[in-house]
């Protein structure tokens, strides 16, 4: 086919194939490769991608001018495509993407075609004598460059090579922004690589310190990988191919976010949450593209979701609706060739999430609490176990708002999501800048237990907002970085999804950072690495949800990773240029090189939470100790409340104020799922030690309040005791990593104090100056 038929079959559909095949066919004729660029979205975008792939050096000019559109997908893909084509004439215009005055890039925080003219970016003021960012929400200069193409820029430079691009690394190496820091250490790094390196040795001293000292993690490994390089002490890029698993289950989906967990944006009436299902669940042996695939549940109005694979890889565990109209989900098991299914649970409720216990129970999430979740007023979920026949079925958290996603640990506890509200609390990472604030962030939690229940603790998550924000910079987030940890008024809170375990003991998730890894070992404010963080998630925003549905998203959506060995992962990609809610298709990934590989696509449907089938590991497992007998409180001590990164006054509070809430089961209105009971105000001792009995299974916060009864410091989050459980307490916010020296409390010299329910407890509900809102005595 002549180049002149593809280039108007192009501008009739421009498609991802035909950007390609122009491309190729360009390297003979670039006339209509020049054409193309200059086309309107997204057929540029397109085709800059496509000169990624085929690099063409008679597109150089017109590359060169795509780097400041206004759409960034176009700019981050010429960027690129000038890297590949190498020649120096094009450094100039790389340069001109990251300017030598200050932290001056613009963003834009959402998808949609409008999206693209609703530009954010930041400009320095001085405020208390410190350089503070802020942002403005006008539509940015127009030479002002954009951030992701700024980063590709850099691969660009080291890619080029030459002493002038080093000196430009060399430069932004100082940069504010934490992605252009990382991108000059990679593009150095790379640089490295080449037979005759331009870098030389000068930059060790620079490339030293800022491993050793930069404040984010991603951007001291980049640096540290990049001094190995120069100094010739680099391990191999390649990683062993992938094991592939003799099959996959996995489900194919009309629609599919990136997350497994979220909710209606409607408030006055009960809703049903969002469960990330599909239409069918299939298996594909081998998991490749000719792979033989088969339906295993063949539902013609219903749904499936979270498959679970048993350790001996010869079962499914899953959760099915067969209904729409007349069933809610429920828990299910088949054998991996879909004979002998059975349902495990049943019941007016969802039962969702699945996974197998060590001992042979199974876990899962079910809204069959009986009770709405306090923000959105949909059902809570809680977690539950059950034996493997589905009998003995026991609730074992109570978080007043919702639980996902059980996973078992090889230690034998139970990972899993949590929603949790957090409040501006004025600690090193949530500073308090307005008392009207309150309850402001929304986070999705890990957090684990053991089998029983007891134990419940944070695993990861809850960081106050101020790390989380510096590696996803929205909109609302402060870029300028050169002082510990941003100090901004709008931060967001974590959300986490899909969480697996890694080999090497971290764990693998999604993000508002899109594909993330995690280590679990690190200090909680520095512990990510996003696979892609030039992603930015800038659809982001809201707390609750985790999306990048961003048609200004250079790489595509990514969700549900699931490690099969070494670097390798299976997880759902969708291409930057396929937008649809069904575009996902199963592709391996290498989570040190980022290289993909597809391994199955059905073009009318997304093809997501894809599993191995195959034996795996079974953890340790703890045995469920027996109940004591008509027990039903448990016991908290703290050993003092001052061993806290809280700024208020020690010398005022006196008490530690016991807040329940209590599940009223309907929705009244928005934001009030709950109303609270005052169960008691305990006495602090002098050293700032308490010690409470509490209602078992009841959630419970605290409040440390003066003689007058006015809180002083406000914990948002909720606890839990089982019954006959200790559960203890080293001060708010205690540093991980560290405990204080383990000492008997002064409150241990006296019995516990009965924060218990009695006649005459205080209850009210939501905020007060609202009409449908009051107080009461019991």
């Amino acid at each position: 086919m002549q180049a002149a038929s593809v280039l108007d079959d192009f501008k009739k559909s421009p498609t991802a194939p035909a950007a390609l095949q122009l491309a190729k066919d360009g390297l003979a004729d670039p006339s209509a490769v020049k054409l193309a660029l200059m086309l309107p979205e997204p057929a540029s975008a397109l085709m800059a991608w496509a000169l990624y792939q085929y690099p063409n050096p008679a597109a150089r000019e017109e590359l060169e001018r795509m780097l400041r559109s206004p759409n960034q997908v176009a700019g981050y893909w010429a960027a690129r495509a000038l890297g590949r084509i190498g020649d120096p004439a094009s450094i100039p215009a790389l340069a001109a993407q990251l300017p030598d005055k200050g932290n001056e890039f613009w963003e834009i925080s959402g998808g949609g075609p409008n999206a693209r003219r609703r530009l954010y970016y930041f400009k320095h003021v001085q405020k208390k004598g410190q350089r503070e960012a802020q942002r403005v929400s006008v539509e940015a200069p127009r030479d002002m460059p954009n951030i992701r193409v700024a980063y590709a820029a850099l691969e660009a430079l080291g890619r080029i090579g030459g002493e002038e691009a080093t000196k430009i690394l060399r430069r932004e190496l100082q940069r504010d922004h934490y992605l252009i820091r990382y991108g000059a250490a990679r593009a150095l790094g790379q640089m490295a690589q080449k037979p005759v390196s331009s870098i030389g040795t000068g930059f060790s001293a620079a490339l030293a310190e800022m491993a050793e000292k930069d404040p984010v993690l991603i951007v001291r490994q980049a640096a540290q990988e990049a001094l190995s390089r120069i100094q010739g002490n680099a391990r191999p890029e390649a990683s062993a191919p992938p094991q592939l698993p003799p099959a996959i289950v996995f489900i194919k989906a009309k629609e599919r976010t990136e997350s497994n967990l979220g909710f209606r944006d409607s408030y006055p009436y009960p809703k049903v949450p969002w469960y990330a299902w599909g239409e069918n669940l299939y298996s594909l042996t081998p998991p490749q593209p000719d792979g033989l695939l088969k339906n295993l549940t063949n539902l013609t109005e219903g749904a499936v979701q979270g498959p679970e694979v048993s350790y001996d890889g010869q079962r499914i565990l899953f959760a099915m609706r067969k209904s729409f109209k007349t069933d809610g989900f429920h828990i299910y098991e088949m054998n991996v060739d879909g004979t002998g299914l059975r349902q495990l649970t049943s019941g007016n409720c969802n039962d969702v999430d699945p996974c197998y216990l060590p001992d042979g129970r199974i876990a899962f999430c079910s809204d069959r609490t009986g009770y709405l979740e306090f923000y959105h007023q949909e059902r809570s979920r809680a977690l539950y176990t059950m034996d493997a026949d589905g009998r003995n079925v026991q609730q074992i958290t109570f978080n007043p708002n919702s639980e996902f996603e059980p996973l078992v640990l090889g230690d034998g506890r139970i990972l899993y999501g949590s929603y949790r509200f957090y409040g501006w609390d004025g600690g090193p990472t949530a500073v308090l800048q307005d008392e009207r604030r309150g309850i402001s962030r929304i986070e999705t939690v890990l957090r684990t237990v053991m089998p029983d229940g007891t134990q419940d603790q944070l695993y990861y998550g809850s960081m106050r907002g101020g790390f989380y924000s510096t590696l996803r910079p929205l909109p609302y987030a402060n870029q300028f970085q050169s002082t510990d940890w941003p100090r901004t008024r709008d931060m967001v809170g974590v959300s986490v999804s899909f969480p697996r375990v890694l080999p090497d003991g971290r764990f693998i998730c999604v993000t508002p950072s899109g594909v993330t890894v995690v280590d679990p070992s690190m200090s909680p404010v520095d512990c990510e690495m996003p696979v892609y963080p030039e992603i930015l998630n800038l659809a982001g925003g809201e707390e609750v949800y985790i999306h990048n549905f961003d048609d200004q998203n250079p790489i595509g959506r990514l969700t549900a990773p699931y490690p099969i060995g070494g670097d390798w992962v299976i997880l759902s990609h969708a291409p930057w240029y396929d937008l649809r809610w069904n575009g996902y298709g199963l592709c391996l990934l290498n989570l040190k090189t980022r290289e993909m590989r597809l391994v199955y696509d059905d073009p009318d449907l997304s093809d997501v939470d894809a599993i191995p089938v195959m034996p795996r590991p079974r953890p340790r497992v703890i045995p469920v100790p027996p109940t004591p007998p008509k027990t039903d409180t448990g016991f908290v001590l703290c050993q003092s409340v001052f061993n806290t990164d809280l700024p208020f006054d020690r010398s005022k509070v006196v008490a530690v104020r016991v807040l329940e809430a209590v599940q009223v089961g309907m929705s009244m209105n928005g934001n009030l799922g709950f109303q609270t009971r005052i169960l008691g105000e305990a006495p602090l001792a002098s050293d700032g030690s308490f010690f409470i009995e509490v209602p078992a299974d009841t959630p419970f916060r605290f409040a440390l309040v003066d003689m007058q009864g006015t809180p002083h410091a406000h914990e948002t989050d909720f606890l839990y005791v089982r019954p006959g459980e200790r559960k203890g307490c080293m001060g708010c916010h205690e540093p991980k990593g560290s405990s204080n020296v383990n000492f008997k409390g002064e409150a241990l010299r006296r019995p516990p104090y009965r924060a218990l329910r009695k006649p005459g407890d205080l209850i009210y509900g939501g905020i007060l100056n609202r009409s449908y809102n009051y107080i009461v005595r019991e």
